[in-house]
């Protein structure tokens, strides 16, 4: 069996004290809590009936002083900057259960293969969401 390259943590705070965890331990990455998508109604409002009890938000963090100058240097960076800096967070049996799935310098070689540096400090930068999602269970 190959081993995933999805992460994947639990906690025992609820949605929104995880949220405020994350949102509070940011800074400490270089991250700022972008959004956070509540997918639960986003499926309700396109006629999606939905389980009772099923809770699903899509959050997005940014390093918006790096990304804006790499975006801007070439736009067809932000196909491959932005992915990587989403995670999926819902409840299941009582505990938060966070997922998130980073980008390799790899990954990021196939899509930019003309980018050394990029591949680097986006891998450099996955890297460190695990350890803000980490710091915030």
């Amino acid at each position: 069996m190959k081993e995933s390259i999805l992460f994947t943590a639990e906690s025992e705070k609820t949605l929104e004290e995880f949220i405020e965890s994350l949102k509070k331990n940011a800074p400490s990455y270089n991250f700022t809590l972008r959004h956070v998508l509540d997918m639960t109604e986003e499926y309700r409002q396109h006629g999606v009936d939905v389980e009772e009890g099923f809770h699903l938000l899509q959050v997005i963090v940014c390093n918006f002083e790096r990304s804006y100058p790499t975006v801007l240097k070439d736009p067809k960076r932000a196909a491959v900057i932005l992915p990587p800096k989403q995670m999926a967070v819902y409840r299941r049996d009582g505990k938060t259960i966070i997922h998130y799935m980073p980008f390799t310098s790899d990954i990021i070689a196939r899509a930019l293969p003309e980018d050394p540096m990029l591949q680097d400090r986006l891998a450099k930068a996955c890297r460190n969401i695990i350890e803000l999602i980490k710091a915030s269970c």
